[in-house]
C-alpha cells in the first residue's frame, strides 16, 4: 500500500542522507568538475579568439594605429558571426539535427548554449549513475532495510529514495547550472546574458527529464544488487555500453541505428527541440521509460529476500 506520509518522510530521509553521506559528496564534486569542465571545452576557443583580438588591438595601438569604436564594434560583430557558425557546425556534426532543430538552437536560442546542453546530454546519464547508484543496495547487503519493514511496505521504501534521490540529482544539477549561466555571463558576449539564462534554465529543466528514467534504472539495480560499488558498475556499463555498441554496429549496417530507441539515449535530442510534437515525443519516451523501469524494479524489489 502507497502511504503518502511515508513516502515523504523517506523521500526527504533519503535527500538529507545523500548531501551527508561520501557518496553524496562524491557525486556532487564529479558533476560539478565534468560539467565545468565540458562548458571550458564549449568556450575556451572563444576565449583564446577574444585574447587573439585584445592581443592585435594591443600591437597596433603600440604602432601608433588608433582603433575606432566602429572598427571595434564590427571586428566584435565579425567574431560573434564567426563563433555563432562554428557552433552550428559543431552542433550539427555531434547531433546530426533536422533544417527546424537545427534554427532552433542556433538561430532562435543562443548558440554557444546550445552547444554546452549537447555536450551536458551526453553527461546526463554519468551524472545519473553517480547520484543514484546506492538507493537501497547498501542496506540490502547490511541488511538495514528489515528495521525499515517493521513500519512500512516496500512500495514505499522503493519509491521514496526514488524520489529522494531525484531531488538530490535536480538540487546538484541546478547548482551546476547556475554555476553555469554566471560563468557564461561573464565569458561569452556573443549573447546577452538575459537570453543566455533563460535558455540555460530551460536546458536544465529538459535535462532533468531525460535524468528521470536514469535515476529509474539505477532504482531497479539498486535493488537487485547488495553491493553499492556493483550497483555503480552495473549501472555504467548498461547506460553507456549499449549505445556504443549499436552505435559501433551501426557504421556497417545503418538499420541497427535503430536500436539506440530501445534505450531512452535514443530520445535525448528530441528534448531539445521545438516545442511541438517531437518534443512531446520525447517526454513520453522519459516517462515510459521511467514507469518501465520502477515497474521491474518494484517487481524484484518486492519479492526478493531483505
Amino acid at each position: 500500500m502507497i502511504r503518502q506520509v511515508h513516502l515523504k518522510l523517506i523521500a526527504a530521509h533519503s535527500l538529507r542522507h545523500a548531501v551527508r553521506g561520501g557518496a553524496g559528496l562524491v557525486s556532487i564534486a564529479l558533476t560539478l568538475l565534468v560539467g565545468l569542465g565540458l562548458a571550458q571545452c564549449a568556450i575556451g576557443p572563444l576565449e583564446m579568439v577574444n585574447k587573439d583580438l585584445d592581443r592585435a588591438e594591443k600591437a597596433m595601438e603600440r604602432d601608433g594605429q588608433a582603433i575606432s569604436a566602429d572598427q571595434r564594434a564590427a571586428a566584435q560583430e565579425k567574431l560573434n558571426a564567426g563563433v555563432i557558425t562554428a557552433a552550428g557546425k559543431a552542433i550539427n556534426w555531434a547531433i546530426e539535427p533536422s533544417d527546424s532543430q537545427l534554427e532552433y538552437l542556433v538561430k532562435e536560442k543562443p548558440a554557444m548554449v546550445s552547444a554546452l546542453l549537447v555536450l551536458l546530454f551526453l553527461a546526463t546519464p554519468f551524472f545519473a549513475c553517480l547520484g543514484g547508484f546506492n538507493q537501497t543496495s547498501g542496506d540490502i547487503g547490511s541488511k538495514g532495510l528489515r528495521f525499515l519493514l517493521l513500519r512500512t511496505e516496500r512500495p514505499n521504501i522503493f519509491i521514496g529514495r526514488f524520489i529522494g534521490t531525484f531531488l538530490f540529482s535536480a538540487c546538484v544539477n541546478l547548482l551546476l547550472f547556475l554555476i553555469l549561466a554566471i560563468y557564461m555571463a561573464a565569458k561569452v558576449k556573443v549573447h546577452s546574458p538575459g537570453d543566455m539564462f533563460l535558455w540555460t534554465m530551460q536546458g536544465y529543466v529538459r535535462m532533468m527529464i531525460f535524468t528521470l528514467p536514469y535515476i529509474a534504472l539505477c532504482a531497479w539495480i539498486s535493488s537487485a544488487i547488495d553491493s553499492p560499488f556493483l550497483s555503480l558498475f552495473a549501472s555504467l556499463m548498461l547506460v553507456y555500453l549499449i549505445p556504443i555498441f549499436i552505435g559501433i554496429a551501426s557504421s556497417s549496417e545503418s538499420a541497427i541505428s535503430y536500436g539506440q530507441y530501445i534505450t531512452p539515449w535514443g530520445f535525448k535530442y528530441w528534448l531539445l527541440e521545438p516545442l511541438g510534437p517531437k518534443f512531446f515525443g520525447g517526454i513520453a519516451a522519459m516517462l515510459g521509460f521511467t514507469g518501465l523501469f520502477m515497474w521491474m524494479g518494484l517487481s524484484g524489489f518486492g519479492k526478493r529476500d531483505l
